[in-house]
């Protein structure tokens, strides 16, 4: 499968980080999730298509702990306890969606 953005297209972009050694499998997940909420009969300029794989990508890898369900959302440590305010997978998901929408530049994707 052809890559939408390689490496050193995502290298020359601000802000990167995803390491190179994790970079083709999550711009592989990136396509997965984009071609999820960007239909084929969407017509979409291949400069958004890029910059949304690229934002995807930096989201995938910031988030992996919340996708997968197996983020912390509170600790306790001898009586003192820290509570994090985390997303659950649904939110980061739907975060995920809007980001795409955003980055495509449309809101009424799926609508028509």
């Amino acid at each position: 499968m052809s890559q939408i953005i390689g490496w050193e297209y995502y290298v020359s972009h601000f802000p990167n980080i995803v390491p190179e050694s994790k970079f083709d499998a999550v711009e592989q997940q990136a396509e997965i999730e984009y071609r999820k909420v960007v239909g084929e009969y969407m017509d979409v300029d291949p400069v958004d298509e890029k910059n949304a794989i690229f934002q995807i990508c930096n989201f995938l890898y910031t988030n992996q702990a919340g996708l997968s369900g197996k983020a912390v959302s509170s600790v306790n440590n001898n009586g003192y306890s820290e509570s994090y305010a985390l997303q659950n997978k649904e939110q980061l998901m739907d975060s995920m969606r809007e980001m795409i929408y955003d980055c495509i530049g449309t809101r009424l994707a799926g609508v028509f």
